[in-house]
C-alpha cells in the first residue's frame, strides 16, 4: 500500500506530464510531488522514466495497477478528489459544488490514446473532449455525447464507470451549465 498523496503524484505526473502541474493540482511543491511519486515507483518496484520527452512508467505494473483499482474505487465512493481532463476556456468553470468533487487537469499530451490508457489504467475517471475523437475500438471506454451545439462534445470514461452515480453528476451538471451559457474547451 501507499498513500493517497503518493499515488496522486505518480498518476498526476503521467497525466499531466509536469511536475509544477501535478504541484498546482494537489497544492504540493514540485519537490514533494517528485519525492511521493519516486517512493511510490520505488514501492511498486517500477521506473518512472522521462522518455522521448514524455513520463512513462517501465517495469512490471500490475501491483500497480491493482492500487489504482484501489484507490479508484475509494475517490469514487467517497465522492472526492475524483479526476477530469478538460482543457476549460477561461469563461468557463465547474460549478463550486462539482470543483469540490472533482480535480480539473489538461495534459500536455494531446493525443486521444494518451487519454484512453490513462482511463483504461484508472488514473482519472473522465475525459471532457470536443469535437469526433480517435478512440480506436477499445471495447473497455465509452464515450457519452452530451451535445452538438455550438460543437460537439462528449464524456469519455471507461465502460464500468458510466452508470456511477459520481459520473451521472458530472453528466447533469455539465448539460445544466452548458443550457445557460455554453461550456467550450481551449483549443489545442
Amino acid at each position: 500500500m501507499v498513500t493517497v498523496d503518493q499515488l496522486c503524484c505518480l498518476d498526476g505526473l503521467i497525466w499531466l506530464q509536469s511536475g509544477n502541474a501535478v504541484g498546482a493540482l494537489t497544492l504540493q511543491h514540485q519537490t514533494t510531488v517528485s519525492r511521493n511519486q519516486r517512493k511510490c515507483a520505488k514501492t511498486f518496484g517500477v521506473n518512472v522514466l522521462k522518455r522521448d520527452g514524455l513520463w512513462q512508467i517501465e517495469g512490471d505494473s500490475q501491483l500497480l495497477q491493482l492500487e489504482r483499482g484501489v484507490h479508484q474505487a475509494a475517490r469514487l465512493k467517497l465522492g472526492q478528489g475524483l479526476r477530469l481532463e478538460a482543457a476549460f476556456s477561461p469563461e468557463t468553470a465547474l460549478p463550486e459544488d462539482l470543483a469540490k468533487v472533482w480535480n480539473v487537469g489538461s495534459s500536455r499530451i494531446l493525443k486521444p490514446d494518451h487519454f484512453t490508457t490513462l482511463l483504461e489504467q484508472r488514473v482519472i475517471e473522465a475525459w471532457l473532449t470536443s469535437g469526433e475523437q480517435a478512440l480506436g475500438r477499445r471495447d473497455s471506454i465509452v464515450s457519452i455525447p452530451l451535445w452538438d451545439k455550438p460543437e460537439t462534445m462528449s464524456l469519455v470514461v471507461h465502460r464500468d464507470l458510466h452508470q456511477q452515480p459520481m459520473i451521472e453528476g458530472l453528466m447533469t451538471h455539465l448539460l445544466a451549465q452548458h443550457e445557460q451559457q455554453p461550456i467550450r474547451l481551449q483549443s489545442p
